[in-house]
């Protein structure tokens, strides 16, 4: 996929394990892309997945990827969930995908990193209706 990598049978791996309760992905620097993202948004049907930390800087998943993300809101056994997604090109629509994590009904603790990427206004304005999330813990920008 144009010089990205794509981890989808090693999550279809993962997320079929049926006592999978923690995961850390550190994937920082690899260019996974957005269909990487796609990918990793799978394992919001790993049926026992508790806790999730994706480490995601610098892997060109652009505003596609974060938007796949957003479908980890509905994993229904995800209580935590960290996305650390510095330097990715995210602009206004993957910030908005990003911001229906406050509609999680599973989470219990979320924690979103954006440093350096292309939020603006229309982007910012949604991410700050995160602040009324009970999950929310941490937010940069």
């Amino acid at each position: 996929v144009g010089g990205c990598l794509d981890p989808t049978s090693a999550v279809t791996a993962l997320k079929a394990a049926p006592s999978l309760h923690t995961l850390t992905l550190r994937l920082s620097g690899i260019p996974i892309g957005a269909s990487g993202a796609e990918a990793l948004a799978t394992l919001k049907d790993a049926p026992a997945l508790h806790s999730l930390r994706l480490e995601l800087a610098e892997t060109q998943i652009g505003d596609s990827g974060a938007e796949a993300l957003a479908a980890l809101k509905d994993a229904p056994s995800l209580h935590f969930l960290t996305l650390e997604l510095t330097e990715n090109q995210i602009g206004d629509s993957g910030a908005q995908a990003l911001a229906t994590f406050k509609d999680a009904p599973a989470l219990h603790s979320l924690t979103l990193e954006l440093l350096e990427n292309r939020v603006g206004d229309k982007g910012a304005e949604a991410l700050a209706a995160l602040k009324d999330a009970h999950s929310l813990q941490s937010l940069k920008l």
